[in-house]
């Protein structure tokens, strides 16, 4: 009998020692949980890491994009370790993204302001570039990925004329200053045979060149170097009038002044 109880008293005092040792284990992971503090050591390290990472910004040395740089900063500050040190790394690095902000802007301006003019230029197609060579530097300016409304505009715009060149016999493939020139020859030549309608039809499609009706025309009656004599200013709209009325093309395109949106503000003609 007294084995068996010496037995009992064997397996309850295991059994109590084993929920104790559960228990233990149990209180010892909750004391490891984090309670959402920090070590000194722990607070020093993320400091110090922190003003690394701010001070690269500040001397421009920084790998992140200005968007992970923003995000740095806000991560920093939301932290509020108040070290003065780090404050004042926080401050300076603002400002010196602010900086990179306004400079970013700046030469994407400068950019967009280039490709207008390049894209003016080839959808005028003045030195008369064949529909690949316009297509090869429509795709450089593309590549750009310039975000701006206009310079997208522009593109369809060259996209339609690279099209259109490629059409059979199509009259885009020819540039503006020729289409213009044939224009004028159209009317004189229409008006010269009677055919009062198609020399009408011909100032309505060369006036599509131009920014308004009104744009000035000068016309250079004799040049010497630098000095240069003009003939009475006319408007475009009376200067296609007047050839269709004289039935004659007398003169040249000289030089073409363009607005924003690539039409001719001011055309300036020589005498043939």
């Amino acid at each position: 009998m007294t084995e068996i109880l010496d037995k009992c008293r064997t397996i309850r005092w295991r059994h109590f020692m084993y929920i104790l040792l559960i228990a233990l284990i149990a209180i010892g992971t909750d004391g490891c949980k984090s309670t959402g503090k920090i070590s000194k050591k722990e607070r020093k390290a993320q400091i110090e890491t922190a003003k690394k990472q701010l001070q690269s910004i500040v001397d421009g040395s920084s790998t992140l994009s200005l968007e992970d740089q923003d995000r740095l900063i806000s991560d920093i500050t939301n932290k509020n370790y108040k070290d003065p040190t780090l404050n004042q790394l926080l401050l300076e690095a603002s400002q010196k993204l602010k900086q990179s902000y306004a400079d970013q802007a700046k030469a994407n301006a400068l950019k967009v302001d280039a490709a207008r003019a390049k894209l003016l230029d080839l959808i005028l197609n003045k030195d008369n570039k064949t529909a690949d060579q316009l297509e090869g530097e429509l795709d450089a300016i593309k590549s750009q990925n310039l975000k701006d409304p206009e310079i997208g505009e522009l593109i369809s715009r060259l996209e339609k004329k690279i099209r259109d060149m490629r059409s059979f016999n199509s009259e885009a493939n020819l540039p503006v200053k020729t289409q213009l020139e044939n224009a004028f020859t159209t009317i004189a030549n229409s008006a010269r045979s009677g055919n009062l309608t198609q020399a009408d039809a011909s100032i309505k499609s060369a006036l599509q060149f131009f920014s308004s009706d009104d744009a000035p025309v000068l016309i250079i009656i004799s040049r010497e170097g630098s000095i240069v004599d003009y003939d009475k200013p006319t408007t475009i709209s009376r200067y296609l009038n007047f050839i269709r009325d004289q039935k004659a093309n007398k003169n040249m395109i000289d030089a073409m002044q363009l607005d924003a949106n690539g039409k001719i503000k001011e055309l300036d003609l020589i005498k043939k």
